[in-house]
């Protein structure tokens, strides 16, 4: 399901497709902005914010300072102390930024629009069908057509067919034409509208790409730009990120690997999703994210070129024109290797099945601060407050961006705690040749952690219980000389053992349908229920990295540092007994 915010427009945009493939579209009015506040507060009447407009009239833009009224509301929400909480209403979603800072304290007002309107209004995401495209460009570097894009090349999955557009200047159309490709075009502006005119048509739901947000995608913005053509008519909504009747702004330049600046239509960077599915699996790092290596380690086979250029740079520069057939070939070919590591791997179903788990918009499925904001968003009985993106060094007193150290003096930000256990088999004396080992793993570990001490923002406890935490517990296997006690309450399960709970059964019922549909012989089922069980896994274990995750909303040094120090606990205990079966 494709749910976006178009500026343009300032409306939701919902695009998915019914059970039998057709389209279906839904722009939604009505919905307004807002965070909340303390509802002792006070309560200021406007707001300011800065705006550009531009002036077809004289040919210029002109900066304006515009005021806006608040608009109050009583709600029922409280914090996590109990405090009755106020909404706050501004004009449009970029007015947050400048309204949150007339008062001391907000909540929520760090959510981007499009997550807040799914927590609010989206309850389930439709499973069905996407029609994706596999897409490819090359373009030219030097001489005489520099910069120019010299073909694309699409494999759509609804029609299962690879389409190649092309072009070559005039004198080189005849000799070309005998490699035998359909779409020859005699100019770059010719071969590009042609590619504009199938994307409005067959409408694809997703655009896949290696690496497409950061080299495909503003090239091809460029380029349509250079050629007269609106490159906002590659959206649905006529809406793409950084692009105006007046031109292109630097923002298309430097597109991050999860945005979607195509409002109407998913956009994947394959390589960010396959690196996650590759982590996931604990597989290694990968030492390149290289699409050549990336096919060599899964098919062990990259991309075959058998050019009269050795030289890749001079393959890249005159194949085009002077080894047409392999230039061709060699286009084709990535994205082949496109189709074949995402439908061989369920990559990008992996991706739209987190989705589904979470209700939530596309871009929200990639990083733990996203998936799990939008989870407690959902499951918390109090609103968290608005993470800070910057913050005062106490050392040097300047102003710095919320991180471990301060980049001016290098001095450590905040409150410091304990990571995860360092074994040292010099210190610990367990070098050498061993046989007869045995190994063991922790399911879900820190997940466990959680659950075991009823770990969460809202049970800890000022007084001791029998869910205590020693945050001096070593990291090593040492004797325990310190303690620095933290508690939590037992009456209630907590907002994360909860989560993790839920997620557990969730996730051991896809499970047995996986091994129920390897044991019937159907593979692309068992692949879909793995494909699942994975994505509840990745989502289960983006808990610890949010509450870890310093100067956001959800963090808490007490709470992290509860999960580590009682996963060095663990570790230590079952190493302790198994010394003592020595």
């Amino acid at each position: 399901m494709i749910i976006c915010y178009s500026d343009k427009n300032r409306k939701i945009h919902q695009r998915w497709r019914d059970s039998d493939g057709e389209r279906v579209e839904q722009d939604i009015e009505g919905f307004k902005p807002y965070f909340y506040i303390r509802a002792t507060d006070k309560r200021p009447t406007m707001y300011v914010v800065k705006e550009s407009f531009y002036n077809a009239g004289n040919d210029k833009w002109h900066n304006v300072t515009l005021k806006f009224p608040f608009e109050y509301e009583n709600s029922d929400e409280v914090n996590l102390k109990g405090q009755a909480l106020t909404k706050v209403y501004v004009n449009k979603p970029g007015d947050v930024p400048s309204a949150r800072e007339l008062f001391k304290e907000t909540y929520e007002a760090d959510i981007p629009f499009h997550y807040r309107y799914c927590v609010d209004e989206v309850s389930e995401i439709p499973e069905y069908k996407l029609r994706k495209w596999y897409w490819d460009m090359e373009w030219q570097v030097g001489g005489e057509y520099d910069g120019c894009i010299t073909c694309i090349v699409v494999y759509d999955n609804y029609n299962e067919e690879y389409t190649t557009y092309v072009w070559f200047p005039k004198e080189a159309n005849e000799v070309v034409k005998k490699i035998g490709v359909p779409n020859i075009y005699n100019s770059e502006k010719s071969m590009l509208e042609a590619f504009m005119v199938d994307i409005q048509e067959q409408d694809p739901d997703m655009m896949l790409a290696w690496f497409g947000t950061k080299f495909d995608l503003p090239k091809l913005i460029h380029r349509l730009y250079a050629n007269g053509i609106d490159s906002r008519k590659l959206s649905p909504v006529n809406d793409i990120k950084g692009v105006t009747e007046r031109g292109i702004g630097k923002i298309v330049d430097s597109y991050s690997p999860i945005e979607q600046p195509i409002r109407g239509r998913i956009v994947l960077n394959l390589d960010l999703a396959f690196e996650r599915q590759w982590n996931d699996a604990q597989k290694g790092t990968l030492p390149s994210l290289a699409l050549e290596y990336v096919a060599m380690t899964l098919f062990g086979e990259g991309k075959k070129k058998n050019s009269k250029f050795t030289d890749k740079n001079e393959f890249f520069s005159r194949g085009w024109l002077e080894d047409t057939q392999n230039y061709l070939e060699y286009a084709l070919t990535d994205v082949e290797l496109l189709v074949r590591i995402d439908e061989e791997n369920f990559t990008s179903e992996a991706v739209l099945a987190l989705q589904r788990v979470l209700a939530a918009p596309f871009d929200a499925c990639f990083y733990a601060s996203n998936m799990g904001s939008i989870y407690f968003m959902r499951h918390a009985t109090w609103k968290a407050p608005t993470g800070i993106k910057k913050t005062i060094c106490e050392s040097c007193g300047k102003e710095v961006k919320v991180a471990k150290r301060c980049s001016s003096c290098k001095a450590f930000m905040g409150q410091q705690y304990e990571g995860a256990m360092i074994y040292d088999p010099m210190s610990e004396g367990t070098n050498g040749l061993h046989l007869g080992i045995a190994a063991f793993d922790f399911a879900g570990l820190y997940p466990s952690m959680m659950l075991a001490r009823n770990i969460s923002w809202e049970t800890k406890s000022n007084e001791p219980t029998p869910f205590a935490v020693n945050l001096k517990t070593p990291r090593d296997f040492s004797e325990c000389e310190e303690e620095d006690m933290r508690y939590y309450k037992t009456d209630n399960l907590g907002l994360l053992p909860k989560a993790v709970f839920k997620l557990n059964s969730l996730r051991d019922n896809y499970k047995a349908k996986m091994y129920e549909a390897r044991e019937n012989g159907d593979m692309h089922e068992y692949q879909k229920w793995n494909t699942n069980q994975m994505a509840i896994k990745r989502l289960r274990a983006s808990f610890y990295g949010i509450v870890a995750y310093r100067g956001f909303g959800w963090y808490d040094v007490d709470v992290a540092a509860s999960i580590t120090a009682s996963a060095r606990e663990a570790i230590r205990k079952a190493a302790f007994k198994v010394r003592e079966l020595e």
